[in-house]
């Protein structure tokens, strides 16, 4: 999952006021020195999803994309805004609504083909329109793109939009080679071609990805490595043994039960930062056709038709005793999508947060429902032993309040595709988070969100969502975001639990590798120690 710039919006000047409470593991001491070649291997712990910038969704991908498909813009180590494909931060017309971007000269993608307005425009459309896309909702207030010669792109907002850096800074921002695009269509994800300092080599489902250095790189000189290769080790004690064998170089996501092992262990570093996204579990509401198919009409299972039965589900739920027992201290618990230390937590000012359970609360809840006594809640969740535990300890939760949670364990990518399709009940998912509020909330509580696999549709929410978009101040938009989480609150279309502390560890044998507070593993310009 980025230095003092002029002024633009005020989206991207609230990022600069993220590095005093987020976590940031980048290197204060002077780097080591690095030899040139080598693979460096690093053990991921769940397969991504479709290595297409439109398409993607995982926090994985989000890792392997960071190699091999720049954006508009990045995030620094203090998690503000820098130019990266853009040779400036965008410029804004007096009334906000059209915004101007100057490119870098002389980028190429890896086929060789120029980076150019041209190709920016097409990638930014494709992420509006491709069906599908999960950038759709956050680039929907863009209505038109125009060019200015080779080096200059223009977008026409509908109306100011004060994310719109943010957006860009992420997969919104990553530009893909128009040749690739016209060769390969909707089958981008099968040989991507980005700018980035590695390119795709080769992919092999739920085992490894494959990139190599590329030669048409702007900064090649720097990156050291002959290649990465992202292996896929779901169980996390197979990663950590890994780790520990050195068969693998570095491990992304440490589970707390590895912790001690990895810690003890001369050879390896453990790094963490603290994140700036949620976990969760949605409850399928009203995605009966699904993602996307409006209007959302409601799924007819108990849960989905009973707010106060899904207040007694969570009501049940003790958040402390999840972060003790399943994650060993090792987490933060919470009620809401945007994390303390950051400015957009003035907005849940106000609103009820249980972090201890409130079983009489729960079980008046569940009297109110109409529910009978045992019925039953189905809970999709990941196939490792933490989701496992994870699983028990809300089923152990839940059953004194009358309801029998049923574990469903599915591979990761399948339940996503279950979750796009409706076919869930309730689902234990999070997010990695974005440095901009409206990247954790527009997407999964408004009616129109690309990820609002929910099918959460509620006026009040829509409208206070549309309006921080708008607004112009951070005082506007913490009163907008106030007004939504406040009603998500209560129809609780998604249930928080915690914010991750990400931990990953490495070979000491490697260096130049960092860890910011959005928990992507940054390695371009990793290498092997002289």
């Amino acid at each position: 999952m980025k230095i003092t710039r002029v002024r633009v919006v005020m989206g991207v000047v609230l990022v600069l006021a993220l590095a005093a409470g987020v976590g940031a593991s980048a290197r204060s001491s002077a780097p080591p020195a690095l030899k040139n070649g080598g693979t460096l291997t690093i053990a991921l712990d769940s397969d991504p999803d479709a290595l297409d910038p439109s398409l993607a969704r995982t926090f994985v991908g989000r890792m392997v994309f960071m190699d091999m498909c720049e954006k508009l813009y990045d995030l620094n180590g203090k998690l503000q805004i820098v130019p990266q494909l853009a040779a400036s931060l965008p410029t804004f017309s007096a009334d906000k609504k059209t915004v101007t971007i100057k490119l870098r000269t002389g980028i190429k993608f890896n086929d060789g083909t120029p980076l150019d307005a041209a190709a920016v425009k097409k990638s930014l459309e494709r992420h509006k329109t491709l069906p599908r896309s999960a950038r759709a909702s956050e680039l929907a207030p863009v209505a038109s793109i125009d060019t200015s010669g080779s080096s200059t792109v223009i977008l026409h907002l509908t109306d100011r939009y004060s994310p719109i850096t943010a957006q860009l800074a992420d997969r919104s921002g990553m530009i893909m080679s128009p040749k690739q695009l016209d060769a390969l269509g909707d089958k981008f994800a099968t040989n991507p071609v980005c700018v980035g300092p590695f390119m795709f080599k080769d992919r092999a489902a739920g085992d490894h990805i494959t990139l190599v250095k590329s030669p048409f790189y702007y900064n090649k000189k720097n990156v050291h490595l002959d290649s990465i290769v992202w292996k896929i080790i779901t169980d996390p004690a197979a990663r950590a043994a890994n780790l520990r064998s050195h068969d693998v170089d570095v491990s992304e996501g440490i589970a707390s039960t590895e912790l001690q092992s990895i810690q003890k262990d001369s050879s390896l570093q453990l790094f963490k930062s603290t994140s700036i996204g949620y976990q969760g579990i949605t409850i399928n509401i009203g995605n009966s056709r699904g993602l996307g198919k409006l209007p959302y009409t409601n799924t007819g299972t108990a849960i989905a038709k009973s707010s106060d039965l899904r207040e007694a589900f969570e009501l049940a739920l003790d958040r402390k005793v999840i972060n003790k027992v399943v994650f060993g201290g090792t987490t933060n618990p919470d009620c809401f999508p945007v994390a303390p230390g950051t400015p957009w937590y003035a907005a849940v000012k106000g609103i009820p947060c249980n972090l201890n359970a409130d079983v009489k609360g729960a079980k008046a809840a569940f009297a109110r429902s109409g529910a009978s006594p045992g019925v039953t809640v189905h809970l999709m969740l990941g196939t490792d032993p933490i989701a496992a535990r994870l699983g028990q300890v809300i089923q152990s939760m839940e059953k004194p309040i009358g309801i029998n949670v049923v574990l469903d364990p599915t591979e990761f990518v399948t339940s996503l595709n279950h979750e796009d399709a409706g076919q869930f009940e309730t689902f234990a998912i999070g997010w990695s988070g974005r440095i901009d509020a409206d990247g954790n909330i527009f997407n999964f509580l408004h009616t129109t969100g690309s990820q609002n696999d929910s099918g959460y549709s509620n006026a009040v929410v829509d409208r206070a969502l549309t309006n921080e978009r708008k607004a112009a101040s951070l005082k506007a938009r913490l009163v907008s975001f106030h007004a939504a989480l406040l009603q998500a609150a209560k129809d609780r279309p998604i249930i928080y639990l915690y914010h991750a502390v990400n931990r990953d560890a490495q070979s000491k044998k490697v260096g130049g590798i960092q860890l910011f507070g959005d928990g992507l593993v940054r390695v371009q310009f990793a290498g092997f120690k002289k």
